[in-house]
């Protein structure tokens, strides 16, 4: 249980707190309903006792999901553990923008897992309800782009030694989870998918350890995992950069374009995405040239987007077969997801390259 003591020494060890000043007292409001899937999100709001307190007046704090069900996906697919060390051992070499982190630990055990993190408050939460805009995507693209070329074929390094990969320490768990998905979201959600998805479905969940592997095949780089919009938070004009990364519990070595894919299948509007994928599509690939990045060419880069997309079609059904039906947004997100990824792999033609 965490108390006022608790929270004093933490801020003390991270620096905020000096040995005179404490935390007198606080209160607590979950944050994020309908968002998170394995875990759950709350602000602490500090009153202080001492002389010049500068620490936080709040913080955020992300816990394990309390559903044992729930918690067991997150464990399973390595979740908690990946965001907490992506905390204590990655987020400084990594120039992206994202919240200052006070504390993070996991039980690998019981599946206990706290991170405190800078509140961002003062940002405006995106919505993947809503769906992202031209001039936000860019700001995405501007945000993941360090990350991509600072890593782009090129993560050996000692703390990816277990990271999640999408052709190894990825691929078993998670093709578990879509085949113990799929058929439900179909049964709750079928009225979303088109027809020509829907029967195509049995040879696309068939085949996804082949596209686990063709993801593998290509340029590989350390991506967030997870950029939809519930996943952002922009800056409408103070001080700071135009977005900050959340979430970060999938970071993964993957198809460079795993990120951009995920976000405008998952997180832009269909009608907003068949108008701008192709000039982000370019804007992300003259970034990465920006940053260093040679000897990949524009239709390689087009070729891995469409890939990307294939795949990330089962997000979507992940979503849909795990979804709560207490939560009413978590029924329209799952609905949304459904529609907007599958009319992306029918736009471009991907049904015809599900591998046999």
């Amino acid at each position: 249980m965490l108390t006022p003591v608790w929270l004093t020494g933490m801020l003390r060890t991270a620096g905020q707190l000096t040995e005179d000043q404490e935390v007198r007292s606080f209160s607590v409001q979950a944050i994020g309903h309908g968002v998170g899937m394995v875990g759950s999100t709350l602000r602490f709001e500090l009153e202080y006792q001492g002389d010049g307190v500068t620490a936080p007046a709040s913080l955020v704090m992300k816990f394990a999901h309390e559903v044992e069900a729930r918690r067991a996906v997150g464990m399973k697919l390595r979740l908690y553990e990946t965001e907490v060390t992506f905390y204590n051992r990655i987020a400084e070499s990594v120039a992206v923008p994202k919240p200052a982190c006070y504390f993070a630990a996991f039980d690998p055990e019981t599946g206990e897992c706290l991170i405190v993190l800078e509140d961002m408050r003062r940002y405006r939460q995106g919505d993947s309800l809503a769906g992202v805009g031209l001039a936000e995507a860019k700001h995405v693209i501007d945000a993941v782009t360090p990350l991509h070329a600072a890593y782009w074929d090129n993560t050996g390094q000692e703390f990816l030694r277990n990271a999640m990969r999408v052709d190894s320490t990825w691929k078993e768990p998670y093709m578990e989870l879509v085949d113990g998905t799929w058929r439900n979201c179909i049964a709750q959600f079928g009225y979303c998918i088109p027809a020509e998805v829907d029967a195509s479905m049995p040879s696309y969940v068939g085949g996804l350890g082949r596209l686990h592997g063709i993801m593998a095949d290509r340029a590989q780089t350390l991506s967030h995992g997870d950029p939809r919009m519930d996943n952002m938070m922009f800056n409408d004009g103070g001080e700071g950069p135009p977005v900050v990364l959340l979430d970060w519990q999938t970071l993964m070595v993957t198809n460079p374009l795993h990120d951009l894919a995920y976000m405008l299948s998952q997180s832009a509007t269909i009608e907003a995405r068949r108008a701008m994928e192709d000039e982000l599509v370019r804007y992300y690939h003259a970034k990465l040239t920006e940053l260093g990045v040679t000897g990949y060419s524009l239709e390689q880069c087009y070729d891995d987007y469409d890939l990307a997309l294939l795949y990330m079609m089962t997000v979507a059904l992940v979503m849909g077969g795990a979804f709560d039906p207490a939560n009413e947004r978590g029924k329209r997100l799952a609905e949304e997801t459904l529609r907007r990824s599958c009319a992306s792999v029918v736009d471009r033609k991907l049904l015809e390259r599900i591998p046999a």
